[in-house]
């Protein structure tokens, strides 16, 4: 038995012999090995390493279609927020000169209620916006329209105009011109998004 050799072996298409080994412990290996059925052996065992290359690709793929990185959401929340940093100042500027047009706006009315009141009371202008009246009873604010008092732009109160220089942030103030003793002109200014900075001021004959 000490000259004879083992039966050939066929492995990937190739056959070799393994003669006996000179130790029990590598000839119980050798026939251990030739005895696990469950592993493919020969062809069988290349086609199976073959396949299994393009199936653990293909898993790979299906798995990066359904997910994204953590670079890439890293990546879409760095370009969030650039956006945001620069959409969010732009558009409170924006906000803020719409309300502050609103203010000229409200001017322009009080303007016009002014001129108003002094056709009615024989080219007097109003003395002040809320208890000075012409003959007939009106009002600088009950020539506004609606006869209510305007909206600040900003706080969203019905407070506008005020007597005297406004100073407020969106306020519209109504101050008269008094030349002796007669009041024969006024100024109107309007407060922007700055507490005392004028958006607008206006004047009698403008």
């Amino acid at each position: 038995m000490g000259g004879s050799l083992e039966p050939p072996i066929l492995f990937c298409g190739t056959s070799f012999t393994i003669p006996f080994l000179f130790n029990r412990v590598r000839i119980l290996r050798v026939f251990s090995w030739r005895r696990e059925a469950a592993r493919p052996t020969g062809p069988a065992l290349c086609t199976a390493f073959a396949i299994a290359g393009p199936l653990e690709k293909r898993q790979v793929r299906d798995m990066n279609k359904n997910g994204f990185t953590l670079i890439e959401l890293a990546i879409v929340v760095m370009i969030i927020g650039i956006i945001a940093a620069i959409a969010i100042p732009n558009f409170d500027r924006m906000a803020s000169q719409g309300r502050e047009a609103a203010v000229r706006a409200n001017c322009h009315t009080v303007q016009l209620a002014a001129e108003d009141f002094a056709v009615q009371n024989g080219g007097v202008y109003a003395a002040d916006v809320s208890s000075d009246a012409t003959p007939a009873g009106s009002t600088l604010i009950g020539m506004l329209p609606g006869g209510l008092p305007l909206a600040n732009p900003f706080t969203k109160a019905t407070t506008e105009p005020v007597d005297g220089a406004a100073a407020n942030v969106g306020s519209t103030g109504y101050a008269p011109i008094v030349q002796n003793g007669t009041r024969v002109g006024y100024t109107i200014n309007g407060i922007g998004r700055h507490n005392g900075a004028n958006v607008i001021l206006l004047s009698s004959g403008q």
